[in-house]
């Protein structure tokens, strides 16, 4: 699309609804959001019309007007024509767009600069119209106890939700923090009980909960973007566990098999704790009712939080012996806060979205593990991973925040593939 000279594009998104994530540069030139495929933005709202509305930047301001008899509501009123104002939501069809912030479009320009060529390295889609503000916005909101009871109901056959019924807007998580918190107090009580009395009975509780509170509250996150809610609690717990000491035992047999670490050193565990988390997803592919792509992510992030929990405990538990109680605890609380940048439920999560992608709504079959679409994923999460455990200097954990980047890219692009083929089947 042209800019008018002299007039900068504005960014309109859509927040919400069937068209969540799209995305359009306002310039001067006026562009049409409809259905037919001739339309600027293309949409995938029912409601909307084959050409909806035209957008126009007019003096600095985002005009919008309704073509032929086509209804366009501001903040709940109809309107034909009008100026969009900032924090002001235009509804159209079922979809809800707002002009982005500047703090969005300078995220969303690091996204689409940076993160595009991570997207194409890793053959996965370019991310559109995310928005971290908006995709956050409800983790401060006061919820009662029955809210959260009722959240965790899900995968049977009376709480999975009609796929009509589905909201496949970008997610917007909060349980997550709510249990972080929790976890976090339990843990700090340990750490009290353990400094103020010295009883060394307080150290397995401290160690197990420290090692997972991180891990766990991940867990719930991805827990919350499987916006089909398809999945119970049982399979989560069964994986957590099960699929984390299947993990570990097989990267075991690996490291022994391979010898890789003996040449490699600590970056052979990029290709073979990868591989070893990756061969325990087998545990649940080939059930078919799970068929989504955020299914698989939920899948691998479960893996991936006990193969870390279990992980750090170990390491805790050697630290606490060899250097004491203070190296003990800064060790714990160091793997936790660098695990959101990246670790094992990311980079698990990751890798079974794209198992799943793959697998798509087909049986699984072991031809599908040829499949380049996954190869590469992995290759870029295995890569991830042993980058992380080189000995590159970490200055202020620029590393760290440098590849916790590249693997939250890899994962909202993943997101925003698995909403699409809802959405696509829900159009189907």
């Amino acid at each position: 699309m042209a800019t008018t000279t002299g007039s900068a594009p504005v960014i309109l998104v859509c927040t919400s609804g069937p068209d969540s994530g799209k995305r359009l540069a306002v310039t001067g030139q006026p562009a049409v959001i409809g259905r037919d495929s001739s339309c600027e933005v293309a949409s995938d709202d029912p409601d909307v019309t084959d050409r909806h509305v035209t957008v126009s930047l007019q003096a600095g301001q985002v005009s919008f007007a309704a073509v032929t008899d086509s209804a366009v509501f501001v903040d709940g009123q109809r309107h034909e024509t009008g100026i969009l104002q900032p924090r002001q939501q235009l509804r159209i069809g079922r979809s809800l767009w707002q002009l982005e912030s500047d703090t969005g479009q300078n995220l969303s320009a690091l996204l689409e600069n940076v993160g595009s060529r991570i997207t194409a390295a890793a053959g996965v889609e370019k991310i559109e119209g995310f928005n971290l503000s908006e995709m956050f916005s409800e983790v401060f909101q006061k919820r009662s106890d029955a809210e959260m009871e009722d959240y965790f109901a899900t995968g049977t056959a009376t709480t999975t939700p009609p796929l009509a019924q589905v909201n496949t807007g970008w997610p917007k998580p909060w349980l997550f923090l709510k249990i972080f918190l929790l976890a976090a107090l339990v843990y700090y009580g340990f750490v009290f009980a353990y400094d103020r009395f010295d009883n060394p009975l307080m150290l397995p509780g401290l160690i197990t909960i420290g090692s997972f509170v991180i891990p766990f509250s991940l867990l719930i996150l991805f827990f919350e973007l499987n916006v089909p809610r398809n999945v119970p609690l049982y399979q989560l717990i069964k994986l957590l566990f099960l699929g984390g000491i299947l993990a570990l035992i097989l990267s075991l047999f690996l490291f022994e098999w391979t010898r890789l670490s003996s040449w490699l050193g600590a970056m052979s565990a990029g290709i073979v704790e990868e591989a070893g988390k990756a061969a325990a997803l087998l545990l649940v592919i080939y059930k078919p009712k799970y068929r989504w792509t955020l299914n698989g992510m939920l899948f691998g992030a479960a893996v991936g939080a006990g193969f870390a929990a279990f992980e750090s405990a170990g390491y805790a538990y050697l630290i606490g012996g060899h250097y004491g109680s203070d190296a003990m605890l800064s060790n714990i609380t160091t793997r936790a806060v660098l695990s959101v940048c990246g670790g094992h439920v990311l980079w698990t999560a990751i890798v079974g979205a794209a198992l799943w992608r793959v697998r798509g709504n087909q049986p699984f079959t072991w031809a599908m593990l040829q499949d380049l679409r996954f190869w590469r994923v992995f290759g870029i999460v295995a890569i991830l991973h042993m980058l992380w455990n080189s000995p590159l200097p970490a200055t202020l954990n620029l590393k760290y925040l440098a590849l916790g980047f590249a693997a939250w890219v890899l994962l909202l692009s993943h997101i925003q593939a698995g909403l699409r083929e809802i959405r696509q089947a829900q159009s189907a």
